[in-house]
């Protein structure tokens, strides 16, 4: 089976899985991160009455002509409105009314002079500016309005999301279910966090930052499985967790070597094998399966390599699946600021930060198995392959993190 381009396997994986149907009405305050299940038509004026933006007096435009400090009008202050208030009656002319910030504007009134521009009277009030009708005056329906569409169907809620269906009212929203995934790890050299570390052993990052990285992107992530080599257990493992979650990744085991035993547990399983290997690198050697109508995709056991996997052939998946493009990367052009010295026979993603269009490399560490220099990073750099060595200068094609 031949190496397949980047583009050809996404589309493989993406004929694989159609979006969850499946939606839920929560809380609003439990909605943070949640995909809407619903297009959101404002139910009202958003703010529901003309309101002042600051504190000072309300009255009409025409009483104020030619006022001045020097020469101020003089209006009688007949009420005072505050914010949660209203002011009952029509103001008439040479009228007006002390009003504060958020509070509605009386009627027969169509202006709002701070309290600055005048000597803050109680019982008569001197007005030492001029203005024109509708100064500081904030309409109804100014921010949204009724029946407007203010939230799509397929957006990502966040806290100003959050705020905006709270100043309407609701309490809660219909959103998506979240996409469940489970993480199962191969290897015997590896040792879950927090036991002793024999000689010849590693650590398990793969399995924490895999898990970590669909939680951070909204995703219902299993408890970490560890299956070492050993093929029944992970076909095991990819058995019954099938029957309980939408999307299988596993990582590990997915080369030539000898516990590269992916490819034994797709023969266990009978499962359908889609393809093997994708013109990229880092994570050229990932796997992917079919059993029982679940997608399992295996990643590189390398920890940059795994990442790298996730971000360009686990994103889109989930994205569909979820039903948001929120879940895909951005991708932008920048001006690369330091020089990369290595030919890229492959095509070749790299770690680097990304700011204002320009684009840094703050290391020299590009291996798949680092992954410690992926902290000081926020995006990925596209090599086409084929490209020499890249001096400073140079435009590339950017993947936001």
């Amino acid at each position: 089976m031949q190496d397949i381009p980047l583009e050809q396997a996404i589309n493989c994986l993406l004929e694989q899985v159609q979006k969850k149907e499946d939606f839920e009405e929560i809380d609003l305050e439990a909605a943070n991160g949640r995909v809407l299940a619903e297009d959101i038509y404002a139910p009202m004026d958003q703010p529901p009455f003309d309101r002042s933006p600051l504190d000072g007096y309300a009255f009409k435009a025409e009483d104020s002509q030619n006022a001045t400090k020097e020469q101020p009008v003089v209006l009688k202050v007949v009420g005072e409105v505050c914010a949660g208030t209203s002011f009952n009656g029509v103001v008439k002319e040479k009228e007006a009314v002390r009003i504060m910030t958020g509070a509605p504007i009386p009627k027969g009134c169509d202006c709002v002079l701070r309290q600055e521009d005048t000597d803050y009277g109680e019982a008569e009030v001197q007005i030492y500016k001029a203005l024109k009708p509708y100064s500081n005056y904030c309409y109804a329906g100014e921010d949204m309005k009724k029946g407007q569409l203010v939230l799509r169907k397929g957006e990502r809620l966040n806290a100003i999301m959050q705020g905006i269906l709270a100043s309407l009212g609701m309490t809660r929203v219909k959103v998506r279910k979240r996409i469940k995934a489970a993480i199962i790890c191969t290897g015997d050299e590896l040792t879950m966090p927090g036991q002793p570390l024999e000689i010849g052993k590693i650590y398990n990052s793969n399995g924490m930052m895999i898990r970590q990285r669909g939680l951070e992107l909204g995703i219902d992530m299993e408890p970490i499985l560890f299956c070492g080599d050993d093929v029944r257990k992970a076909a095991q493992m990819v058995v019954e967790k099938s029957k309980q979650v939408d999307l299988v990744i596993t990582t590990g085991g997915v080369s030539v070597g000898k516990k590269d035993i992916l490819h034994q547990v797709i023969e266990v399983l009978q499962g359908e094998r889609l393809f093997w290997r994708v013109k990229i690198q880092p994570g050229t050697p990932v796997l992917t399966f079919k059993y029982e109508g679940k997608l399992v995709i295996s990643l590189s056991g390398n920890p940059f390599a795994a990442l790298a996997n996730f971000e360009l052939l686990v994103r889109p998946v989930l994205a569909k699946l979820q039903d948001s493009q929120d879940l895909c990367m951005a991708q932008k052009e920048g001006i690369l600021q330091d020089a990369f010295q290595k030919k890229s026979p492959k095509r070749r993603f790299i770690r680097a930060y990304y700011e204002e269009g320009k684009v840094f490399l703050s290391h020299n560490n590009h291996s798949s198995g680092a992954l410690y220099t992926m902290s000081r990073c926020n995006c990925l750099i596209e090599i086409p392959a084929g490209t020499e060595e890249m001096e400073s200068g140079k435009k590339v094609n950017v993947l936001l993190l």
